[in-house]
């Protein structure tokens, strides 16, 4: 218990310093995996007087079960309801091949568990294995983060609202950018002082640049355009916060900003503003719940992109770690 306090503790401080700096999803899941133990330890196990080794085993088992079947239901259900709104493109099948990947993993141990025994003795299925549960976990982490950080990061006042480009339709913004927009215009209403930045490049494919979509529709929306700054030249996320800080800089040094985008985006723009040194917090807007699957892994892919010295690192660790407990067992 003792542990599971100290982890808690370290993550509020680390959290209430910085909630941008990624050592936090780290002492976030030393947290949850001291206070699951400490739970499973001092209250199911002597609750059930089992046997710790069996304990394990049988609550394990029963929780991957429910797990794969949950997780199986849920990407069919969000596969169908995409392809069914925006039709059968390669982004909308990542979902359904993660889900996928489980269930033949979970076939396997359940009618082929010789095969699994077999191939368990072999070092490359201890790598795979090991780098599948570990990236599996870091995926739980950051969405449980991004929730936290989404309820709990906003700051009362700021200088600038910044939000951030998500694409367009022919000259009009799209569902997509009109949550992230919605949610820049009540900040505003809250803030009247506070300038609003729009910020996003024109594509190859679009009639005009994002921030002009986003500057037309907020106009629409009631926002007096001199309150409106156009930043439309960047081409993804960095860029965007690097090209806002310059024309931030020539209102106000110093500024603080708060960054609008959807849920599932926000937690990648709070860990860049943070690298590009913005004094910034961030927000989200509510997007159609079948989107989130699909945005939420591919969003997870680029944070760990972003960070992948830190976790190739650790995933050597890992490998060595578990590489050599096998070999001195065998």
């Amino acid at each position: 218990m003792f542990v599971t306090l100290a982890f808690l503790i370290l993550f509020i401080i680390s959290y209430i310093v910085d909630f941008r700096q990624y050592k936090n999803v780290f002492l976030l899941g030393l947290f949850i995996i001291s206070l699951m133990s400490t739970i499973l330890i001092e209250i199911i196990v002597p609750a059930l007087d089992l046997n710790l080794n069996i304990n394990y085993i049988i609550i394990a088992n029963i929780i991957y079960c429910l797990i794969v079947i949950v997780v199986m239901l849920l990407a069919l259900l969000n596969t169908r309801k995409r392809i069914a709104n925006e039709g059968k493109i390669v982004t909308n099948m990542i979902v359904i091949g993660y889900g996928s990947f489980i269930l033949i993993n979970f076939l396997i141990i359940i009618f082929k568990p010789d095969l699994l025994v077999e191939l368990w003795n072999g070092l490359i299925l201890i790598a795979i294995s090991t780098l599948f549960y570990y990236l599996n976990l870091i995926f739980i982490l950051h969405n449980l983060y991004a929730w936290i950080v989404s309820g709990i990061s906003k700051r009362k006042k700021q200088d600038f609202i910044i939000v951030l480009g998500a694409g367009i339709i022919g000259e009009r913004v799209t569902p997509l950018l009109k949550a992230r927009l919605d949610k820049a215009i009540k900040l505003k209403r809250k803030s009247l002082d506070t300038k609003m930045i729009v910020s996003g490049g024109q594509g190859s494919d679009e009639a005009i640049s994002e921030a002009e979509a986003m500057r037309r529709y907020l106009v629409e929306q009631g926002i007096r355009n001199e309150e409106i700054i156009m930043e439309d030249k960047s081409t993804n996320t960095e860029e965007n916060l690097v090209f806002s800080m310059k024309k931030m800089d020539t209102y106000k040094k110093h500024a603080i900003a708060t960054i609008v985008s959807n849920h599932f985006h926000i937690l990648r723009a709070a860990f860049l503003s943070k690298k590009v040194k913005m004094n910034a917090s961030v927000t989200g807007g509510s997007s159609k719940s079948y989107f989130y699957p699909n945005a939420y892994i591919r969003e997870y892919l680029a944070i760990i992109y972003m960070f992948k010295k830190t976790h190739a690192l650790i995933i050597i660790i890992l490998l060595l770690a578990v590489t050599s407990y096998t070999l001195w067992g065998i």
